[in-house]
């Protein structure tokens, strides 16, 4: 298996369980703790772009200073914490029409349409990491 193969795996792999993981939060039947699911929605999310960051670029750590390193974590963070209080508005304001609706089985439903959103955000991430790291190796 190839060193671009393994990297692969290890993003579908992290992928999968934060999506997993933004389904159960997001399910979860608790209105009144809103804040702490978006919180943790927020803090999967940027750990997933971090982790994914990490999966193509982390040998290429050992070759930069410090604060590169810094300046390349803190871009990522903004970038996912952005994302995701975007999303996080959407989904808050989709499980509220979807629980006039549907009662219980709206929060059930708006947790699949997170874990899904999630999933698509990270692949396109994934992807342009791995197009980033394709196109820096060559």
């Amino acid at each position: 298996m190839s060193k671009l193969d393994r990297k692969r795996k290890r993003v579908i792999y992290t992928i999968l369980a934060i999506a997993i993981g933004n389904t159960l939060v997001t399910a979860a039947p608790w209105l009144e703790i809103e804040i702490i699911k978006k919180m943790l929605l927020t803090f999967a999310n940027v750990v997933m772009f971090i982790i994914v960051w990490d999966a193509y670029f982390d040998e290429q750590l050992s070759q930069k200073n410090n604060f590169l390193i810094l300046q390349d974590l803190f871009a990522v963070t903004c970038l996912s914490v952005i994302t995701t209080f975007i999303l996080s508005k959407g989904i808050t304001k989709m499980i509220g029409q979807l629980m006039t609706v549907l009662g219980t089985l709206g929060l059930g439903l708006a947790g699949a349409i997170s874990g899904l959103i999630t999933a698509i955000i990270g692949v396109i991430w994934a992807s342009y990491c791995d197009d980033l790291y394709r196109n820096s190796a060559s």
